[in-house]
């Protein structure tokens, strides 16, 4: 299995030195961002019925400000690194539930160069005592496959219409810390994507760093609230359609690949409240 995994983080550091050459300025770098992606699928790959090894495809990656902003705006970088680490791992004989994601938390207390990995396994959720029954008239189009990376450790599976946020107990996803509000966010699935509004919090909504009322997710987007961060994903295997030039950091990011904007949502129904 050691060697298993010494063959992944080689294909991986090979990747990451092909495409990530101007925005890395040390080999001492990719080596070590290729191990911390490695050592962190390895506490997490688990054995299936059939005897096959099944690895994580959920990872969260904590680094500085300013790095995480480089990574952000280099989505063909994390993408490459997605593809790679798909790659590797079926090469030596491991499988994944989805497309591997990997996604940029922002972390004043990681140094410059430095990285804090985690590799998670999205989990259905259970729990139903406190949700309220959906109107089946709506036909909501729930994304397929959408979670919340909460903290950077929990991962909260969006599957429903309509989900609230915020530190009361009767929310659908409790936030216990004194930041958020009783009744903070909601998030709602419109037209096949998750739209997500503030609900009159005291600390603000903010999605990639800029507070908003209402805001429609992608995939990769970090989400404060209060400063509780987290961040959008689904598992999906990325449109060809959707790739992006890779940019170097100096270059200013314009988010102008959506394919949807907020004008194209009906949301007169969803005012905040």
């Amino acid at each position: 299995m050691q060697e298993r995994l010494k063959e992944i983080e080689n294909h991986l550091q090979k990747a990451i030195e092909q495409n990530a050459v101007r925005l890395f300025s040390a080999l001492d770098v990719e080596h070590k961002l290729a191990q911390r992606l490695v050592d962190a699928m390895q506490g997490k790959v688990v054995t299936l019925p059939d005897g096959s090894l099944q690895a994580p495809h959920i990872y969260a990656m904590n680094v500085s400000p300013k790095f995480a902003a480089d990574l952000r705006s280099n989505q063909a970088l994390l993408d490459t690194l997605s593809e790679a680490l798909l790659e590797a791992g079926n090469q030596h004989g491991l499988s994944f539930e989805a497309l591997p994601t990997i996604n940029v938390f922002p972390d004043e207390n990681v140094l410059e160069g430095e990285f804090q990995i985690q590799a998670m396994r999205s989990e259905p959720r259970t729990e139903t005592a406190a949700l309220e029954p959906e109107d089946a008239s709506e036909q909501v189009e729930i994304p397929s496959k959408a979670f919340l990376i909460v903290g950077g450790s929990k991962i909260f599976s969006l599957d429903r219409g309509v989900i609230n946020v915020g530190r009361k107990l009767d929310n659908h996803l409790v936030i216990d810390d004194p930041r958020v509000s009783r009744k903070h966010a909601q998030l709602r699935a419109i037209k096949n994507r998750y739209v997500i509004f503030d609900v009159g919090s005291s600390g603000g909504t903010f999605v990639n760093g800029e507070r908003t009322s209402r805001a429609i997710l992608h995939p990769g987007d970090v989400i404060s609230l209060a400063g509780v961060p987290m961040v959008y994903g689904q598992d999906a295997v990325r449109a060809a359609s959707e790739t992006q030039e890779y940019k170097r950091p100096d270059q200013t990011y314009d988010d102008t690949t959506a394919s949807l904007e907020l004008s194209d949502l009906d949301l007169e129904d969803f005012s905040d409240n």
